[in-house]
């Protein structure tokens, strides 16, 4: 029962007793039963700064995280910039008021401290019209370089309001884990929008190799004739962006130049998705761009999506360079405090994939749906064989990699077995999966935000 019901339930109960004029005995009953309705009502106050208590720890936790994370040092700042982690919780509580909260700059550590004052229901009739709560959290400051990698579902079942909410719940992960200024340790994050391939824009020459001018039956030209799923000929031009690649190398993170990456041959029915991926940066507003123009559209081919989650991380496939560049695996686990990184690839899904490839053709052969109608299919077998058997063996690789691989399902729907073991697969653990629906995926985000930043919540 919600907290105003039990007030006014309690506040009629008094109403009615008060006009009752049923006789002596009823009256005596009345005076005997007041210390019992006090003691109960001073309970539920009691109960309530319970609760109050609970859910204050909890933000002054969560200010005292983002806190830690900034390279700043002067403690007025500090309660500046991360105070709006505890009003956001009373902001529609008029029962609750935030007295104080300090944020404090200690050597190695950030200690938040906060009080609110609870208005009390029945406990004012002792002249008690207040109680107070506190509570205190010491967080250590980062000790870790982070590179994280956001692999985003921007296919047709993210249309509408699910789209929308990705990119704010998306964009509040990189407010809350990107500082402002880089300190001593660094945090840099790329976006990877996924759809039927991932667009790399003018940057594409350097994962698929060159492309020859003209038409031809065979893939590698700028124009590619192939035969499709009803048996007629059929050509697609070469887009900016990306398949799997096939081969000995298929799953691994080898250099691009010894080993490309697959070409993408698509049509007007399922295009080349228009939104770049960036890869690690340390400038937020240059992810939230990216994530603001994300669309949703065209079929899935989460197998690629989840390829380059770990080649944005990756400093073997010889594509990145300057801030860009990804630190040796070397690093995940060196004794040397200030080298050492932490690689972090964040799935986003809703485990629907339907999209696996032929020389760089979505496969009609067996059949797949939500790709286009068979007169966009090559008739050939998908080379590496279907979108969740390539995923589960690429998440295999990554988490092999030493890269730490959270997955967030989007309204998964879990009578598919398929869909099912692809997320447990290629999550790190049990505890790296995260449900979520339309209402739920900042949640989701703020909470992996709270677990990769090498931090910890001392007292």
């Amino acid at each position: 029962m919600r907290s105003s019901d039990k007030k006014s339930r309690l506040g009629s109960f008094f109403k009615r007793w008060l006009k009752n004029d049923s006789g002596n005995v009823t009256m005596f009953f009345g005076f005997a039963i007041i210390p019992v309705i006090l003691a109960s009502g001073s309970a539920i106050d009691f109960e309530r700064v319970a609760d109050a208590k609970t859910k204050l720890q909890a933000s002054v936790d969560a200010a005292t995280l983002y806190a830690a994370s900034l390279n700043e040092t002067q403690d007025e700042v500090l309660k500046t910039k991360s105070q709006p982690f505890i009003t956001a919780n009373y902001v529609h509580d008029s029962d609750i008021t935030l007295t104080s909260y300090t944020a404090h700059n200690a050597g190695d550590n950030v200690v938040g401290t906060a009080e609110i004052s609870v208005k009390t229901w029945f406990m004012g009739v002792f002249g008690v019209q207040t109680m107070s709560v506190n509570s205190k959290s010491m967080v250590k400051k980062s000790g870790v370089n982070l590179e994280v990698s956001l692999v985003l579902d921007n296919t047709t079942s993210m249309a509408g309001t699910p789209i929308t909410n990705l990119k704010t719940a998306a964009k509040n992960f990189v407010t809350k884990v990107m500082p402002e200024t880089q300190g001593q340790f660094y945090t840099k994050i790329a976006a990877i929008p996924y759809q039927n391939g991932v667009n790399l824009g003018t940057t594409v020459s350097s994962a698929r190799g060159t492309i020859q001018t003209g038409t031809s039956t065979s893939p590698g030209y700028q124009n590619y004739t192939f035969t499709n799923g009803d048996g007629n000929s059929k050509t697609f031009a070469v887009t900016n962006c990306v398949t799997e690649r096939t081969g000995a190398q298929a799953y691994t993170d080898a250099s691009f130049a010894t080993y490309p990456v697959g070409r993408a041959y698509m049509g007007s029915n399922n295009p080349c998705g228009v939104q770049q991926m960036v890869p690690l940066t340390t400038t937020a507003s240059t992810l939230n761009t990216t994530i603001d123009n994300m669309t949703a559209g065209s079929s899935t081919a989460g197998q690629v999506g989840i390829a380059w989650g770990w080649y944005a991380l990756s400093p073997t496939v010889g594509m990145w360079s300057g801030a860009s560049q990804p630190a040796g695996y070397d690093k995940l686990t060196t004794t040397d405090v200030m080298s050492k990184v932490k690689k972090v690839m964040i799935l986003m899904t809703d485990g629907e994939y339907n999209s696996a490839n032929a020389n760089g053709v979505i496969t009609g052969n067996p059949t797949v749906s939500g790709s286009g109608g068979s007169s966009d299919h090559i008739n050939l077998a998908a080379t590496n064989g279907d979108s969740y058997a390539q995923s589960t063996s690429m998440c295999a690789a990554i988490k092999a990699s030493g890269v730490e691989v959270y997955v967030i399902t989007f309204q998964l729907d879990k009578t598919v077995a398929k869909r099912v073991a692809l997320v447990n697969g290629c999550a790190t653990d049990a505890s790296h999966v995260l449900d979520a629906d339309t209402t739920s995926l900042d949640v989701a985000f703020n909470g992996i935000a709270n677990s990769i930043l090498s931090m910890r919540v001392a007292q």
